[in-house]
């Protein structure tokens, strides 16, 4: 009787045994595949975290560029003004140079009329015109000495 006994508790142990050496193989499996886990958790925290930071470089990038383009934006309005005022001063001014010139060739050309008047005048009544007009005006030339002025002075 104690062998058959003996014999069912060897069976036992054994079985056991085996049940140990299964579950040992389980457990060791299960802890390389949670290290396994835990390392891949890392790298992808790590992961994160770069990406974090350069997401948040790129955000502040983004700003900068932001304002910068908005300066730009106001800087090319103003200037979009100054050409339109320039425009517009530049027009102003060339109607009111239009005016004068045109004042101006009148005027010449009353004097002329009145030279003119005046010539005929004193021709007429047989008077001397005291002014006479000389040859051509002097002009400068560079790099050269004037003429010596008149002898009446």
């Amino acid at each position: 009787h104690f062998d058959e006994v003996i014999e069912a508790i060897d069976k036992m142990v054994e079985t056991l045994e085996a049940e140990e050496a299964e579950d040992l193989e389980i457990k060791e499996t299960c802890e390389r595949d949670r290290a396994a886990d835990t390392r891949d958790a890392i790298k992808a925290s790590r992961a994160m975290d770069e990406h974090t930071e350069a997401i948040e470089a790129l955000v502040a990038k983004i700003d900068q560029l932001t304002r910068e383009i908005k300066e730009k934006e106001e800087l090319v309005v103003k200037i979009e003004e100054q050409l339109k005022q320039a425009a517009e001063d530049r027009e102003k001014e060339n109607e009111e140079y239009l005016v004068a010139k045109k004042d101006d060739e009148a005027a010449a050309e009353l004097i002329q009329q009145s030279i003119g008047v005046l010539e005929s005048f004193y021709q007429e009544n047989g008077l001397m015109l005291m002014q006479k007009r000389q040859g051509a005006p002097f002009v400068s030339q560079a790099g050269k000495a004037p003429p010596p002025p008149p002898p009446t002075w």
